[in-house]
């Protein structure tokens, strides 16, 4: 659906829209205009709102469901492991999510064959959160459990053998790291928000909200940005000169909410393992910015609390994956020009007409 948003910079005196939902339940009582494109939007998966979308989706898009379970199987990660043409990823929360008596899950879809399957690490990742894929394993964001602090860890695909990269800052726990990043030149950087404290399963914090750059070849931890009520999502552009970092601070462990407190994608240029010139790229109107990724040609795609929302490099945005009832997509991964999306309960993709930035090629 491509939409004129001129007529909607004015809906009248008489409108309302609850915090938590979509654009489409905006009720309007003196704009027949504006009531009539609500009530298109409803029901409708691909949204346009700069024409460049629809060079992105092409001209007959369709989102098709990948799997689906009884529970939240599919909620982080998204890792492609080119080789096996699997997508690896992690659960939500399981167990008792009063207690520190939780756990989740790592589980990978054949995109071949459709079918999807629970991996059992040889050793155990507490927590398994957000990954990414380098030098033939996957790297995962460990949260850690009660006063077990936080790490990253790699898996090898094949015989799930479980090695720890690194586990603390000059002898501090982190306190739950969420996602990370490879740079081209080997080094892990990584957001580490205190959710496992509010999410009752981690020990109160000894570090703050941080984001972190881990060089491995010389072993040099170093805070990279601070700033953040929670840190989350993190990505390059596909020429590693700015890096993005969503903060999800509207909501806090237990999913309550604070509407002075960021749902907000920041963007930092980088030079070497310096961040500077920070500044908002994006604030999404639904929920909050979780999950980040790139395509080749620098845009941006972020899971939001309807659905993936598409942003050029200057912050416009150009359009929306809206899911069905509109369900939050909490991380996505591209598969070439595959783009997989996770909403907890199923798992969702939609074939675009241009690549992701990262291909595992």
């Amino acid at each position: 659906m491509s939409t004129n948003t001129f007529h909607l910079s004015v809906l009248g005196s008489n409108f309302n829209r609850p915090i938590l939902e979509p654009y489409s339940n905006t009720q309007v009582n003196d704009n027949p205009k504006a009531s009539e494109f609500f009530k298109q939007l409803e029901n409708t998966t691909f949204v346009t709102y700069d024409q460049t979308f629809d060079d992105i989706i092409g001209p007959n898009p369709k989102l098709e469901v990948l799997a689906t379970a009884q529970y939240p199987f599919a909620h982080e990660a998204g890792v492609y492991v080119m080789k096996s043409n699997e997508v690896f990823f992690t659960s939500n929360r399981l167990g008792d999510t009063t207690t520190d008596n939780q756990y989740t899950e790592i589980n990978k879809i054949n995109l071949s064959t459709r079918e999807w399957s629970t991996v059992e690490p040889k050793k155990p990742i507490l927590l398994a959160n957000g990954g990414t894929y380098h030098d033939g394993r996957i790297i995962i964001c460990s949260q850690g459990q009660g006063d077990i602090g936080g790490s990253i860890v790699s898996l090898d695909p094949i015989s799930n053998e479980v090695t720890t990269i690194i586990d603390n800052f000059f002898g501090l726990k982190f306190n739950s790291p969420n996602d990370i990043v490879v740079s081209s030149d080997g080094c892990y950087w990584f957001t580490d928000p205190s959710y496992g404290y509010e999410q009752k399963f981690r020990n109160a914090p000894q570090l703050g909200e941080f984001v972190y750059c881990f060089d491995p070849s010389t072993g040099n931890i170093r805070v990279v940005a601070d700033g953040f009520v929670k840190p989350n999502g993190i990505a390059f552009s596909p020429d590693e000169k700015i890096l993005y970092i969503t903060d999800t601070g509207f909501f806090n462990g237990m999913g309550e909410q604070d509407v002075m407190k960021p749902h907000t994608i920041y963007a930092f240029d980088v030079s070497g393992k310096i961040l500077f010139n920070r500044r908002v790229f994006a604030v999404v109107d639904v929920g909050i910015p979780d999950g980040i990724k790139l395509d080749v040609n620098g845009n941006v795609y972020v899971g939001a609390g309807d659905g993936v929302h598409v942003f050029n490099n200057s912050g416009t945005l150009l359009g929306k994956i809206v899911m069905p009832q509109s369900h939050t997509v909490s991380n996505l991964v591209f598969v070439r020009n595959l783009l997989i999306m996770f909403t907890d309960n199923t798992i969702y993709a939609v074939n675009l007409m241009v690549k992701g930035a990262l291909n595992n090629e």
